[in-house]
């Protein structure tokens, strides 16, 4: 065990004199996952979108306030402002219009128009959610003068007085939505970027610089002068496996806690349970761990076992779901997906991301991850031959 360690220990070191290496386990996996969880949509941990939006009344009018009253109970922060206000304020970005006589048009059933005016640069997403609840309380209003001309009972306009007294009638449409599992938020780009760009590193350095580390020493004979020593072959993959698991789980907690450290600072989703996400994410290490001391042992010359490792990690991470949804590929793809070690971490890493579950839920990815290690951990012991 001793000689295991000392192996170990060694990979270590000699991983973490390397600035490049240092550079792809811990900064461009961070880099990486910003993007591409921005271009994919990402956002706050709160799964509502929340809008501002100025008023300004100019029919200041019972209509006109019951509008305002409905925007108010639909999530819209409103800011009633009059025309001189609104030209003394700078940090507006969206403003409502209400034209005099709103009211009275629209008890007498003339068409009235209402105006959304957005300064440039305006959230688009926020714009179009502010639209959406205008047009919600628009049709309360309108369900209001139906209930209103019913009870008057007459053809003549609708009065104020009417308007004012009528109850407000319930919704004829309830839509009831819920999440597919017990997710407290809906995921945003980051519950894709963060836990696909981790899998994809994990892997990229295991089987490139520890697929070129353990092919330099075999070129270079330092593996097979270690059998002069009192080593035996087996401690010396032992050796090998261990120390790529442990440069590993040290990518993986420096990468989690920054995760988690991102979710509290800048509110971005990474599930409710990181430290289940953890523990993932090391048997993930644990397989693929031996997966790169094969390919060190498959080929001697350093480089090509480097390209090769950058070429099927790439693959890999493709098509197991690390760099896009696997819900978003064919049914195909999809099942191609569980032939990698790759797509049962990301099934098992959204599993516990996305849909809320814990350990208990994911436990047929946690098996096929730690298939995945035996067998690998069986090819690397065949691969690399030190006698």
């Amino acid at each position: 065990m001793r000689i295991i360690a000392a192996l170990a220990l060694n990979d270590l070191r000699l991983t973490f004199t390397d600035r490049g290496a240092v550079l792809w386990m811990f900064v461009l996996p961070v880099v990486f996952a910003a993007f591409f969880g921005m271009v994919m949509g990402g956002g706050s941990a709160s799964g509502d979108v929340s809008v501002d939006l100025a008023v300004v009344d100019l029919d200041a009018s019972r209509v006109s306030q019951a509008l305002v009253a409905s925007l108010a109970s639909e999530g819209v922060s409103v800011r009633l402002l009059t025309p001189e206000e609104r030209s003394a304020t700078e940090d507006l970005v969206r403003t409502l219009v209400i034209p005099e006589g709103f009211g009275e048009g629209v008890l007498t059933g003339s068409r009235q128009t209402l105006r959304l005016e957005k300064e440039p640069g305006t959230s688009a997403e926020a714009a179009l959610v502010v639209q959406a609840r205008i047009l919600g309380a628009a049709a309360r209003l309108i369900g209001r003068l139906v209930e209103a001309e019913r009870e008057q009972g007459n053809d003549t306009p609708i009065s104020a007085e009417s308007f004012a007294v009528v109850e407000v009638p319930p919704d004829l449409v309830r839509v009831d939505t819920r999440t597919a599992g017990r997710a407290t938020v809906v995921p945003d780009g980051f519950a894709q970027s963060i836990p696909g760009m981790t899998v994809m590193f994990v892997m990229l350095v295991a089987l490139t610089y520890g697929a070129a580390s353990v092919s330099a020493e075999r070129a270079s004979g330092k593996l097979r002068r270690l059998i002069t020593a009192p080593v035996i072959p087996r401690e010396v993959v032992a050796g090998k496996i261990i120390g790529r698991f442990v440069i590993a789980a040290l990518q993986i907690t420096v990468l989690v806690a920054v995760g988690v450290v991102a979710s509290r600072v800048f509110g971005l989703f990474i599930g409710d349970h990181p430290f289940q996400m953890y523990l993932i994410l090391l048997l993930f290490a644990l397989a693929v761990a031996p997966l790169g001391v094969a390919f060190g042992g498959w080929f001697t010359d350093p480089d090509r076992a480097a390209s090769v490792g950058v070429i099927a990690t790439m693959v890999m991470a493709a098509l197991g779901g690390c760099w896009w949804p696997l819900e978003v590929v064919s049914p195909t793809l999809q099942r191609v997906a569980l032939a990698f070690p790759t797509g049962w971490a990301m099934r098992a890493l959204h599993g516990i991301i996305s849909f809320g579950k814990d350990l208990d839920g994911v436990v047929p990815s946690l098996l096929a991850l730690a298939a995945f290690a035996a067998s690998f951990s069986l090819l690397a012991a065949r691969s690399l031959r030190v006698d």
